[in-house]
């Protein structure tokens, strides 16, 4: 019924943790696909010997392609009426399928779940619990209305259960770290209702420094951000009332442009302050949006894309 979607790559110190939390759960009826993404460490082997303890678990062996080509494999191998993803440095706690699995399968017009996770760095310090009020989201607009944001609806995979219908048409972004934004503007459309759930836990490792997502952007993941919130930006053409949350998502948009030219001020940006002059807000959008930065949003769309970026990183020095 549920398949758990693992993607493994040198995690040997982790992975028995991570494995455990899900087979250990009283919710019974699920898979575990784990998909050995050419680790060079014993990762392979554990999986292995998973497989062999528990025909639950299911293994693909690859060359290593990132963790989107990895999740990408398991979408194709995995059987379940529902799809989850667990990262192999992560964990869950006791009863999380339990409890979220049968509020599903009482609600069939619920397509995802999301349940509460924590930032966990070791068992003294677990800090940063983003537990949101339990809630139902129906309908395209109002998901959306509280995913673009990512509050209270987070961009992450993994703390969420989706019914398998929603990824029939859909893959992970291969090479790209945006990987989870992205899906905000696919399945905030397909989803017909969004349950918040505030039961289980998800315990998100952060201090794995050889872990997919460790360390500082760089320049081509800044962009890579720009582009799939460009994705998200561009759903706002179907919900044109949604002016003050356009303001800010174009916001949000062009401040990443900044932050990247900040790394790199010679990078060729041209195609994205092409983006930036076709989503730029008009004068009344800016003028009738509330809690915005009206001001420096006026300036920009004044002087133009690229002038605006070379005397606003002048200013910035």
């Amino acid at each position: 019924m549920l398949s758990i979607i693992t993607p493994v790559y040198n995690v040997e110190a982790y992975l028995d943790r991570c494995v455990q939390s899900v087979l250990s759960q009283s919710y019974r009826n699920i898979e575990m696909v784990l998909i050995d993404d050419g680790s060079t460490d014993g990762s392979g082997a554990l999986c292995d010997k998973w497989a062999q303890e528990d025909s639950r678990v299911v293994v693909i062996h690859k060359e290593n392609g990132g963790v989107s080509s990895a999740r990408n494999a398991g979408l194709v191998r995995s059987k379940g009426d529902f799809l989850t993803f667990v990262d192999p440095d992560d964990f869950i706690s006791p009863e999380t399928y339990t409890v979220n699995m049968t509020y599903l399968l009482k609600h069939q017009d619920v397509d995802i779940l999301q349940y509460p996770y924590c930032n966990y760095f070791n068992e003294d310090d677990i800090r940063d619990y983003h537990k949101p009020a339990s809630a139902l989201l129906i309908g395209s607009k109002q998901i959306f209305r509280n995913w673009w944001s990512g509050t209270p609806l987070e961009y992450t995979a993994w703390n969420k259960i989706y019914r398998r219908e929603l990824w029939n048409d859909v893959r992970f972004n291969v090479g790209h770290i945006s990987e989870d934004t992205l899906l905000v503007s696919l399945f905030a459309i397909k989803a017909r209702a969004v349950f918040i759930s505030d039961k289980g836990l998800y315990y998100y490792q952060r201090n794995r420094i050889n872990s997919y997502t460790y360390g500082d952007y760089s320049f081509d993941k800044n962009i890579d951000l720009f582009n799939a919130h460009a994705a998200i930006y561009e759903c706002f053409k179907l919900f044109p009332d949604m002016v003050t949350e356009k303001v800010l998502a174009f916001t949000r948009l062009y401040r990443r442009l900044i932050t990247a030219k900040q790394i790199e001020p010679n990078a060729d940006t041209k195609a994205a302050q092409k983006l930036i002059l076709k989503y730029f807000p008009s004068w009344k959008e800016i003028y009738f949006s509330h809690g915005t930065e009206k001001l420096w949003l006026f300036v920009a769309k004044a002087l133009g894309c690229n002038l605006f970026l070379r005397l606003f990183l002048s200013y910035l020095k």
